[in-house]
């Protein structure tokens, strides 16, 4: 079982910080299967972690040579 996607492979630790964060606040990870396409390799996407209280943690990435930029955003429950 898997908590999150993979985020690329820079990621900050800011980003690591937030996910941190995001996890203490929303009950810890989620159990879930593994799904295929959670390890794609794009230049441009978006990662999820996945919380037990339902929230998502969205990082949207996009790489540009030795750059990338990432944004986060939380997802409340559907």
């Amino acid at each position: 079982m898997v908590a999150a996607t993979q985020i690329p492979a820079v990621t900050s630790v800011d980003g690591a910080d937030r996910i941190a964060d995001f996890l203490s606040r929303h009950g810890g990870p989620a159990n879930r299967e593994e799904r295929e396409g959670d390890m794609a390799e794009h230049t441009q996407g978006w990662s999820e972690v996945y919380a037990a209280d339902g929230y998502r943690l969205r990082c949207d990435w996009s790489r540009a040579g030795s750059m990338t930029k990432m944004s986060f955003r939380e997802i409340p429950p559907s």
